[in-house]
Order: C-alpha cells, then sequence, then structure tokens
C-alpha cells in the first residue's frame, strides 16, 4: 500500500498543523509515513508545500515524484493550480474554494488566475475533485484558521485510509484547550462539507 498526499497553500493556512494530525493519526496505525515541507519566499503569504508520504513499506525520499500525488489538497485556488501537475492520472484534488494571493502577487511579480481561468484548468485536467468553501464555513465557526481543520475533516470523507473518529481523536489530542472545541466542530464542518460535495457531484 502507498498514498501520497500533497498539501498546497500559502503561509499562515495551517499546512504544517493539518499534516501533523494526519502524519499522527498514520504512525500510530503502524505505517511508515515521511513528510517535508517546501516553504517560499515568505512563512506568512508564501507558498508552503507540505509532502506526505505513506506506505506499508520503506520509503526511500520524502518528496512525491511528479505524477504520483494521490491526493491533491488546496488550501488555496492558484497553490493547487501551481502543483497540479504532480497528480497522478487517477488521483482525487480536494479544493477550498478561496484565494489568498501570495506575497509574489502582491508585489506583481506574480498573476493570479482569474475564476474562469481556474475553472477552465480544473475541467481541462478531467481529474475526479471536490470544491468546498472550507474558509467560509471556518469564519462561521471561528475564524479563517480553522481551515487547515475543516480540510481534514473533508478528507477523511473521500479516502478510506482515514477513519473518522480516529483522526478527531488524534485532533483532540493536539489540539489546544482554548480552540479543542473549535477545531473538532471544523472538522465535523468538514465532513458534512464533503458530503454535500459529492451529491452535488
Amino acid at each position: 500500500m502507498e498514498l501520497n498526499i500533497l498539501v498546497a497553500g500559502v503561509g499562515g493556512q495551517g499546512n504544517l498543523f493539518a499534516s501533523s494530525i494526519l502524519a499522527e493519526y498514520l504512525l500510530q496505525k503502524g505505517y511508515k509515513v515521511l513528510a517535508v515541507e517546501t516553504i517560499g519566499a515568505a512563512q506568512r503569504g508564501g507558498s508552503v508545500v507540505s509532502h506526505l508520504r505513506i506506505s506499508d513499506a520503506e520509503i526511500y525520499s520524502p518528496l512525491i515524484p511528479a505524477g504520483k500525488v494521490d491526493i491533491l489538497m488546496g488550501f488555496e485556488a492558484s497553490e493547487m493550480l501551481r502543483n497540479f501537475e504532480l497528480l497522478a492520472p487517477d488521483g482525487i484534488y480536494l479544493l477550498n474554494d478561496y484565494k489568498e494571493p501570495t506575497v509574489l502577487c502582491n508585489m506583481e511579480m506574480d498573476t493570479y488566475p482569474s475564476d474562469e481561468e481556474i475553472r477552465a484548468a480544473l475541467k481541462k485536467s478531467g481529474k475526479k475533485g471536490y470544491t468546498i468553501k472550507a474558509t467560509e464555513r471556518a469564519r462561521q465557526i471561528g475564524g479563517s484558521l480553522l481551515t487547515n481543520v475543516v480540510m481534514v475533516g473533508a478528507l477523511c470523507q473521500i479516502s478510506p485510509l482515514f477513519i473518522s473518529q480516529e483522526v478527531k481523536q488524534v485532533l483532540a489530542g493536539k489540539s489546544p484547550v482554548k480552540v479543542k472545541e473549535q477545531n473538532l466542530q471544523a472538522f465535523d464542518a468538514g465532513g458534512s462539507l464533503i458530503q454535500e460535495a459529492v451529491r452535488k457531484s
């Protein structure tokens, strides 16, 4: 068994916390896990990509080769598109319908794609995937910083490797007391959002 997950977003969106939740759960299940992050020009506002490789055999590189990503989680639209070529032919994407231009876009050194360009790119790819409003839902619960947990909750509904209640227990254990209840609400919200997206697909 091998599963490769790539989390693409910008600094400040909580990629690393999301990856740590998934990695700890998988280690508890007895899998071999390698995880690494690549961070762009600025930790907050720069591109952040997390590679998470899971297997029941030895893994020799933490970086996922091009065309081998099984699940691409896009915390932010342009960053997901930037890494879309890494998705396997039968891979699945999970996109947060949210835009947060990187530092380079704000400095006019990069161009942010329009809604039409994003939709066209997804359609042209022919890849299976789901788009949810994770940040919008996170703000309803307590703030945009909960987006990462909403996305983790959604992921658990599209991969049989993750048992939602068990991942939720890991989340509870790693959450600071003051945000624990909000994190658990955000996790459940992610599951509900993806279930709704699946029904509409």
